[in-house]
């Protein structure tokens, strides 16, 4: 195969491993960059694009986080689409480790294709999806393109197969003909819904969708493409709740029949009664340091209580955090108020040990389609403040199992906050209040028939 390589930045020399000593032969090397052009780079002269006509190739393979222009600007140039490769694309062809090719299969078997493993939502709701798939007989293997080492040692007891498999989001239609022996296959997050698309040319598959609008933007490169195959009725779409499946319409505008599957979470509740003293109340916020998660507005709205409340309340602080400006204000935020604690990232356990010392869970969120941190709240029996604009909103009503304030409304989050302070003995009954949203809509047997209904449209 003779490969054109069209952009020699970072990524070009994170991955150029891949285009040497293998069966592909680089034929020219381009980039846009006026100061590389006519510069030697791994024994190449680098060519203008404007150039590439002059080649004979199979493919131009584009390494660029900018991939999504460059390839508008190969189309302008009258390239076709056909001949363009993005680069995860092309790495995703590469021989697989024999050992996965080599499993045994097993009866009543069950692959879920999941995003990368560790403590956020996506994989939280994949192991609640084993878990009623375990109970009700399947043997249920995971495969994830990465994973975090102690994620995956706390649920080490689990009765399930969790591979890691590299590129797994990108592999070939030919690289995923090891999914061939498993009965059922379900694609867990938008991260994977290529997989899904190439393997429902030959069979069903369920995809499952969580996601905010912003992470649709990882794959504007495919659009076309997943606009197109979407369409199959051998693709069966599942979100978890209306906000998860507005946002998928709002980036692929097409005719599908997409339901909504809320997840199902195990009961932790120790079934204590909720005990709200005078003292000092305690909120918690688990949620890693992106703009989504709103945490920018949960400080905003600090700065507002009354001077004596801010005397009387603690906030405990869990999640990623990231070297970046965002990241940077969160962190620099936290240090500035007297009242709040980081704690980092949280194991499972750790998590579990934080609510038990939570009086009211704050889900600040700009966007997010069925948050876990609500939900086990819910289970847990501790009363939620949260943002009408996530998907947990449709199953709350204000000052009866929740508080919800106006998305991105500083002030009625502050109110919000304070009216808990002032109202304490009210939220033992919104806590019982939601408790029962829990049983009602959450529970794992509730979520265990909604599985078994998505298996039978597998069949």
């Amino acid at each position: 195969m003779k490969i054109i390589i069209f952009g020699l930045g970072n990524i070009y020399s994170q991955i150029k491993q891949y285009f040497y000593g293998n069966d592909s032969e680089v034929v020219a090397l381009v980039d846009n960059n006026k100061d590389l052009i006519g510069s030697v780079v791994d024994s190449y002269v680098v060519e203008d694009p404007r150039y590439i006509w002059k080649y004979s190739y199979d493919y131009v393979v584009i390494t660029s986080n900018y991939a999504v222009e460059m390839k508008q600007q190969l189309i302008d140039m009258g390239i076709e689409r056909e001949k363009l490769i993005h680069y995860k694309d092309y790495i995703g062809s590469f021989p697989l480790d024999p050992w996965i090719v080599q499993t045994d299969s097993l009866e009543n078997s069950v692959l879920i294709l999941s995003n990368k493993f560790g403590y956020h939502g996506g994989p939280i709701a994949c192991l609640s999806l084993a878990h009623v798939l375990i109970q009700r007989g399947y043997n249920v293997t995971i495969a994830v393109p990465q994973a975090d080492s102690g994620f995956v040692d706390e649920i080490s007891s689990m009765d399930l197969r969790v591979i890691v498999v590299e590129n797994l989001d990108y592999l070939s239609m030919e690289n995923l003909k090891w999914t061939d022996r498993y009965d059922y296959i379900f694609a867990n997050t938008i991260v994977m819904a290529r997989c899904a698309i190439k393997l429902a040319k030959k069979r069903k598959v369920y995809l499952w969708l969580h996601e905010s609008v912003d992470s649709y933007a990882d794959y504007e490169y495919w659009h076309e493409e997943i606009v197109e195959e979407i369409k199959n009725d051998s693709l069966i779409i599942g979100a978890v709740s209306d906000v998860a499946k507005k946002n998928f319409f709002s980036i692929y505008k097409i005719e599908k029949t997409v339901s909504v599957m809320p997840y199902g979470i195990e009961d932790k509740c120790k079934k204590k009664d909720v005990d709200l003293t005078d003292g000092i109340m305690t909120f918690a916020v688990v949620a890693n340091h992106i703009p989504l998660k709103g945490l920018d507005v949960l400080f905003a709205a600090l700065t507002l209580l009354p001077k004596e409340a801010k005397l009387r309340i603690r906030v405990l602080i869990a999640g990623k955090t990231y070297d970046n400006d965002y990241g940077n204000r969160i962190k620099y935020e936290i240090t500035q108020n007297n009242s709040c604690t980081y704690l980092g990232e949280l194991s499972r356990e750790k998590i579990f040990e934080l609510y038990d010392r939570t009086d009211v869970v704050i889900i600040p969120s700009r966007r997010d389609s069925l948050p876990i941190v609500a939900t086990e709240a819910m289970m847990l029996k501790k009363t939620c403040i949260i943002s009408d604009s996530i998907g947990t909103a449709k199953y709350i009503k204000h000052k009866f199992n929740g508080l919800v304030f106006k998305n991105e409304d500083i002030k009625e989050l502050s109110k919000a906050i304070n009216w808990c302070l002032e109202n304490r003995r009210f939220l033992k009954t919104i806590a019982e209040n939601a408790r029962k949203t829990y049983e009602e809509s959450f529970t794992m047997e509730k979520f265990g028939d909604r599985v078994a209904a998505a298996i039978e449209c597998l069949k």
